[in-house]
């Protein structure tokens, strides 16, 4: 033990999933770089319509073992499909769904990237089909939430962002 701290921990690979079958389907993984850098980098997607479970599961599986991703944080709508990714050994949680905090989070890490601060996001050219949906994603004057519409990859990202700020905050025990 050479008695240095570590200064770089190693970066970690998690997932958001967004449920769909006639809508697509959403898998973003990212790899979550600890404090000090506080950083989300999106690096793979996949995007599909009619992906059956069956289907989904065998993707989850061959993702997980590459990416060695640690936790699938999915969409709560559907806790049958968690359990069966459960019951097929992929660490699957329903991330919470509150989606004005997610479109918040996502918010400042966006500003802290630009600004070059910890605490960022950035997403890889080869998420093809959710970089455009950050391009239209929009609030209408006058409204107070932006519009629904080719949203599938940004809420993929909304449970990735919730579960990670779930999973990378301690909990606290108040006595």
């Amino acid at each position: 033990m050479s008695g240095k701290p570590n200064p770089k921990p190693e970066p970690k690979v998690y997932a958001g999933v967004k449920w769909g079958l006639l809508q697509p389907t959403v898998i973003l993984v990212a790899e979550y770089a600890p404090e000090p850098q506080d950083h989300i980098k999106i690096f793979r997607e996949l995007y599909r319509k009619e992906l059956y479970l069956d289907e989904f599961l065998a993707v989850g599986r061959e993702w997980r073992e590459e990416l060695k991703i640690r936790r699938f944080f999915c969409d709560p709508a559907e806790p049958e499909f968690i359990t069966r990714m459960r019951k097929a050994r992929l660490p699957a949680a329903a991330a919470p769904k509150e989606q004005d905090l997610a479109r918040n989070l996502i918010k400042q890490r966006l500003a802290n990237t630009r600004e070059g601060r910890p605490g960022g996001l950035t997403i890889s050219k080869e998420c093809r089909n959710t970089i455009p949906e950050f391009l239209k994603y929009h609030q209408p004057e006058g409204k107070t939430r932006p519009l629904e519409a080719d949203t599938h990859g940004i809420k993929a990202l909304h449970f990735l962002v919730l579960g990670l700020s779930l999973e990378a905050t301690p909990r606290v025990r108040w006595i």
